[in-house]
């Protein structure tokens, strides 16, 4: 016969705590968090970067900062996590060689960011890639093609240049009052003539796209083609390499320009010209973009500046402030620049084609690709962020 012996309440109550704590308890994991640098970001070292593991049922959080190995160890509860990287890096770029190498300093923000990464079991191995913050999120300037082309005759060709400007957002946006500057310094020129005017660029021409504000939508990861001439180019001059047919509009000057009515016509807001602009072939000037708003005639006439040519002249140039710009590539020549026209907050350094006449053009890099859009590079640096003697490819990005 079998005996039972009482059990008092405390000991019930005892017995049920302890199993009630057994049933909280959570494993931990030792998380062996890796940083995964670009080759831009190399030269700034894998150490420093602080490195946030969230987690996604609880949101709390944990921190540490990583070695010269780019790696953390972390213990955590096992779960479903966020892994954040962020850090602030100074880079130098060189560019060019020899007499002609110029080196150009500059700090930079690094992020990265891995979603709902399973941290279960003993160990866990994740690696996180970081890139170079991104600075344009909305219209940025994808590929100046000036260098012309060679005619099969040996002639030289000009009418099919280009500047073509791209929707980076993931948003519709409206290219109305958007604003081609180029400046009027020449990136040749061994010091820069206008420190009067800080943190501006003085600009010797600017075409304006017409419209209401809502006339000309742009797609996310769509482009704006602006050419000199919307023409197949290639009919009119067999080594051309661009068909402008399509462009969307075009830079017009009356008088001896040709119009092309089937492409619309830009407004001329000013031009150092008395005939027609042409983008200089040899890469002497900066392009910037930036939205007017209001009166094209007012904005020019309330920032028109008088100014001192190379050969002591006065003219009247616009004064474009810093703040107002939202894309700016600065143009060497063949690698080599003599002092810059735009801040190094819009672009720290240059990029350039090789010459004139190649048929080449500078090309904004890929950075991703997000749901079929292509992402661009755009950490102000042309330098890295540019295809330098790329072929042409308007409404192209690969």
């Amino acid at each position: 016969m079998r005996t039972f012996l009482p059990i008092s309440l405390t000991t019930i109550l005892a017995m049920l705590f302890i199993t009630g704590c057994q049933l909280q308890e959570v494993p931990f994991t030792e998380a062996v968090i890796s940083v995964s640098l670009p080759d831009e970001a190399l030269q700034g070292g894998y150490n420093g970067y602080q490195v946030t593991v969230t987690n996604n049922a609880t949101g709390r959080s944990k921190s540490s900062t990583t070695d010269s190995t780019g790696i953390v160890h972390l213990t955590v509860e096992e779960g479903i996590y966020n892994i954040e990287v962020s850090g602030t890096k100074t880079l130098t770029t060189t560019v060019g060689s020899g007499s002609a190498q110029q080196t150009y300093t500059r700090t930079v923000h690094i992020r990265g960011l891995v979603e709902k990464v399973r941290l279960i079991g003993d160990r866990v191995e994740q690696s996180v890639p970081v890139q170079l913050s991104q600075q344009g999120n909305g219209f940025v300037i994808k590929e100046i093609y000036y260098a012309g082309s060679m005619t099969p005759s040996n002639g030289t060709y000009y009418q099919d240049q280009f500047i073509e400007i791209y929707n980076n957002s993931d948003s519709v946006l409206y290219a109305d009052g958007l604003t081609i500057v180029e400046s009027n310094h020449i990136s040749s020129y061994a010091v820069y003539e206008y420190t009067d005017y800080p943190n501006s660029l003085i600009a010797g021409a600017l075409y304006t796209v017409p419209g209401d504000g809502t006339t000309y939508p742009v797609q996310p990861g769509k482009s704006l083609v602006i050419a000199s001439l919307g023409i197949n180019h290639k009919t009119a001059n067999a080594n051309s390499p661009v068909d402008l047919s399509k462009a969307d509009f075009e830079w017009y000057d009356a008088g001896t320009d040709v119009d092309v009515p089937e492409v619309p016509n830009m407004i001329r807001a000013f031009c150092y010209s008395n005939t027609i602009w042409l983008l200089h072939v040899k890469g002497y000037h900066a392009y910037a973009i930036f939205k007017l708003t209001g009166s094209v005639d007012d904005f020019v006439k309330n920032n028109s500046v008088s100014v001192l040519t190379q050969s002591g002249n006065s003219v009247t140039r616009v004064r474009i402030a810093d703040s107002l710009i939202l894309d700016g590539v600065e143009l060497g020549t063949a690698g080599i620049i003599g002092s810059k026209s735009l801040s190094s907050s819009i672009d720290l350094s240059f990029t350039y084609c090789d010459g004139s006449w190649t048929g080449k053009s500078v090309r904004r890099k890929v950075l991703k690709w997000e749901n079929g859009r292509a992402i661009l590079q755009d950490t102000n640096n042309s330098a890295s962020d540019f295809i330098p003697n790329a072929t042409p490819k308007p409404w192209e990005v690969e």
